[in-house]
């Protein structure tokens, strides 16, 4: 048999440019930098799969996303976890490196300022130290409570878990879209942090309303909120 219409990964013989039986693209001679570099930008930039694509239709459209991932439409999106796991890496690097929040706080923020405020600062100062533990811990229990208050959506737990990975790796994109306004509102930081909060509530009751949509809205709203309470 001729070697270049055989699968170098399984071993299959080749009836197009992927293999039938395990989904291995035909691969012609030795690897190049030519070839690394085109495969590395076009998993990012791709137009109908590339992570670009998948941030803005899951800012626009969440639930649909979700649905038609869950649906069998895998190739048509980036995947979930590895979007998660790779903005929860810039995200961290970003907590840790420019914004007001590390292992060391700014005496000066500390200073004149009410126990509230002390206590808000101190709270968040532990969240960004701890930024990537927290994510990916919070993930698989706001899933579990999804499951437990949604629970007649039909969705079991995987499929809840992939919904919150989605929606948890676009709310770190908030992240790092907002990371210059709360650097350079340092000497205000609650105004920078406030507008993050703001805009994670906010995209989340659009998306559990998207995903979990049919019936009454004004339950679902409830629910997100108990959802929200729980996390």
């Amino acid at each position: 048999m001729n070697q270049s219409v055989v699968c170098k990964n399984c071993g299959s013989e080749f009836t197009g440019s992927f293999c039938s039986n395990c989904g291995q693209k035909k691969i012609h001679g030795r690897a190049t930098l030519r070839e690394i570099t085109h495969n590395f930008f076009h998993s990012f930039t791709h137009l109908d799969s590339g992570i670009f694509f998948l941030i803005k239709e899951l800012l626009i459209r969440p639930g649909t996303v979700v649905r038609e991932y869950l649906d069998g439409k895998r190739k048509k999106y980036f995947n979930p976890f590895q979007f998660l796991i790779l903005a929860i890496a810039a995200a961290t690097f970003l907590a840790v490196k420019y914004t007001l929040f590390g292992p060391n706080i700014n005496p000066d923020l500390i200073k004149d300022i009410t126990e509230q405020q002390r206590f808000f600062l101190l709270f968040n100062n532990f969240i960004y130290k701890y930024f990537n533990i927290i994510l990916f811990i919070s993930v698989p229990v706001a899933a579990a409570y999804s499951r437990l208050i949604f629970r007649k959506s039909g969705y079991n737990y995987a499929e809840n878990l992939i919904f919150q990975t989605f929606i948890a790796a676009e709310r770190t994109v908030f992240y790092i879209a907002l990371t210059p306004l709360i650097y350079f509102t340092k000497s205000n930081w609650t105004i920078g942090i406030g507008i993050y909060y703001l805009l994670w509530i906010i995209y989340f009751g659009y998306a559990f309303c998207w995903f979990f949509f049919g019936g009454n809205k004004f339950k679902t709203v409830l629910k997100f909120i108990a959802v929200l309470l729980l996390l």
